[in-house]
């Protein structure tokens, strides 16, 4: 049994997305070093001629449309879909793909392929809205429309090639019939599998005193922590409406900022990308993920992984967490309760605190190690080979 994962190694690296959910696989097989599960590398399978070295000659010859790098990316998919190869995939029993400009791409090379193509999707709403929402202006979007709403076309395509579509959970599909009207009709449930997600175990290179200190946070002071992008989808706003009403609260965010502003006080700060999250969370009091729409947030995972009280939205895959109280993981549906619980996490005492975050990392050692996630993996590979 041959798998290949559609994804360039260089491009793996630590964090949320296909990015690091394969960046972890990646990490287990090396470990194991299992070579039925094979990444895509630059030395190893080449292009042909790409659409941007197309796109050069129409540059010398004087026809080049000055295309914003999105566009130029749809087209080069669109271009690239229409040849065969670069390479065969029949030498491999599984082909899976991790997004769908992927998928798309290898739409000829696909008409002769005889095993089994796998999705994976991972976007938090149907990819083609968030592509469209995240990486264009609205002024772009607006002169370009007809190269970007071909985007649609790759998500249609790649739900109905893929002869599974594997999701997390249950629960990760909801974004999708939120966000895509025709979601239910392209669905069929016999090409539905479920696996899990797992994590590394994370571990802070600073502790909280020295995150502290850093910060200029007093030790007694209620501090509550946000990873990820800034953004209406990740509740950020959210966020902001939830510290103007509590009071007497710090907030500490990791991330890269957008145009979205963040409160003018000294009880918000923002680090900025950061290597190491993992520290500013185990420095505080309280994770937020206040997602309007929720995939399957690594950050969870990871922070369940370090042990610490968590409040989450009652949204696609946080429902996964509901009912883990006990371990210190509160979810909430409304803005008001969000704020009942917060106000309720921090009359938590000390003990209280200690007990919940040590039964949440027994969770974790329980369901969402990358090792369990691994065999996961593995095992629904193996079902499909038989």
């Amino acid at each position: 049994m041959k798998t290949l994962i559609y994804f360039y190694e260089d491009f793996m690296r630590p964090g949320g997305g296909p990015s690091g959910y394969l960046y972890n696989l990646k990490k287990r097989r090396d470990e194991l070093g299992d070579s039925d599960i094979v990444f895509l590398s630059r030395k190893e399978f080449k292009r042909p001629v790409s659409y941007s070295s197309k796109n050069r000659l129409h540059k010398l010859f004087g026809t080049d449309r000055s295309l914003p790098e999105n566009a130029v990316r749809i087209e080069q998919v669109i271009y690239e879909s229409k040849l065969d190869g670069p390479f065969d995939l029949n030498r491999y029993d599984i082909v899976h793909f991790h997004n769908t400009f992927d998928l798309y791409n290898q739409k000829k090379n696909l008409e002769n392929y005889r095993g089994k193509v796998l999705l994976t999707s991972h976007t938090p709403m149907v990819p083609h809205k968030e592509f469209i929402g995240e990486y264009c202006t609205k002024e772009e979007y607006a002169k370009h429309k007809d190269i970007y709403d071909k985007v649609a076309e790759f998500d249609r395509y790649s739900f109905a090639r893929a002869d599974y579509i594997v999701f997390p959970c249950e629960e990760a599909e909801e974004p999708y019939y939120h966000t895509w009207d025709e979601y239910a009709k392209l669905r069929d449930p016999d090409k539905i599998l479920y696996v899990p997600t797992g994590v590394p175990k994370c571990v802070p290179k600073r502790t909280r005193e020295e995150i502290r200190n850093e910060l200029k946070i007093p030790e007694d002071r209620f501090v509550i922590s946000f990873t990820g992008r800034h953004n209406s989808v990740k509740g950020y706003d959210t966020l902001i409406s939830l510290f103007e009403k509590i009071g007497g609260i710090t907030v500490v965010c990791c991330g890269k900022e957008t145009s979205v502003k963040h409160p003018g006080s000294s009880d918000w700060i923002e680090t900025g990308w950061t290597s190491d999250p993992y520290s500013y969370v185990n420095a505080s009091d309280l994770f937020i993920l206040p997602n309007k729409e929720t995939y399957f947030d690594l950050s969870m995972l990871e922070t369940i992984s370090i042990g610490k009280v968590s409040l989450i939205s009652l949204t696609g895959g946080n429902k996964r967490f509901e009912g883990h109280e006990d371990a210190g993981i509160f979810t909430y549906g409304s803005e008001d309760e969000a704020l009942a619980l917060i106000r309720k996490i921090m009359a938590l005492t000390p003990d209280e605190r200690t007990q919940m975050e040590d039964l949440q990392r027994q969770f974790y050692r329980n369901e969402y190690t990358i090792e369990k996630f691994y065999d996961r993996y593995k095992e629904m590979l193996n079902s499909l080979c038989g």
